[in-house]
């Protein structure tokens, strides 16, 4: 009995570290390996989380097209239910759009199972425009066993990002903060966010995509979307 009673409280810390390590331990060795991938290319891939939001999404796509980069959109459902004719505009304008959950729950902090169920709903509500295989990035970067499990069934790459371009900060940074980070890096996976906000935030992150697209002029680098990146890192895997 006391054997027993040792062991299970032995092994419930190791399976609640797993619970919550064994994602964050492969999320270090993808990002490591999106790192190498993304400097030995040279490739920028421009990644937006949260929205559409109806102001800030069309003067992105303005600024995008005016630079002739495509880019990846983490769409959140409810969002897109709300302004589907603005998503129909990411795909029509040649940008990837991608899934970013229904609600935007954190994995970390809601039951197992509601979470893996917001995943769900949020490549059902966006199957007009993501294939059920599609890039997923995990609300606020959290994962468990239970939702990484579900992304491996559905064989969905998990859009991990390389530079924090800063935008959720409370004191925004510099604007020049993520060139300097992909200067230094050569190239990478830049997470900004499209979702409307304060004219300062959306400002800086318009001016944050306009310096990192004239960076990728300037160092000759190959800015594409999250998917195609994705596709090299499976070859190289």
């Amino acid at each position: 009995m006391i054997a027993a009673t040792l062991t299970a409280t032995l092994t419930f810390p190791a399976i609640a570290a797993s619970w919550y390590l064994a994602p964050m331990a492969a999320r270090r060795r993808q990002e490591h390996r999106l790192r190498s991938i993304c400097a030995a290319s040279g490739t920028l891939v421009l990644t937006y989380d949260d929205g559409p939001g109806p102001e800030l999404t069309p003067r992105l796509l303005d600024l995008l097209d005016a630079h002739g980069a495509r880019a990846t959109f983490f769409i959140v459902g409810a969002r897109a239910a709300m302004a589907p004719a603005l998503v129909d505009r990411i795909v029509d304008e040649g940008h990837e759009v991608a899934c970013h959950t229904y609600r935007h729950l954190n994995a970390w902090y809601t039951l197992p199972w509601r979470g893996v169920a917001d995943l769900d709903a949020g490549y059902r509500s966006l199957a007009r425009w993501v294939p059920d295989d599609g890039p997923f990035r995990p609300p606020h970067g959290k994962m468990t066993l239970m939702t990484w499990a579900a992304l491996r069934r559905r064989r969905a790459p998990i859009g991990w990002w390389t530079i924090n371009g800063g935008d959720v900060q409370v004191e925004l940074p510099p604007a020049t903060t993520a060139v300097d980070q992909a200067r230094r890096a050569g190239g990478g996976i830049v997470l900004l966010h499209d979702v409307d906000r304060a004219d300062e935030r959306n400002e800086f992150v318009l001016r944050s995509t306009e310096l990192l697209l004239e960076a990728a002029q300037e160092y000759d680098w190959s800015v594409r979307t999250f998917g195609e990146l994705a596709e090299d890192h499976a070859r190289h895997a």
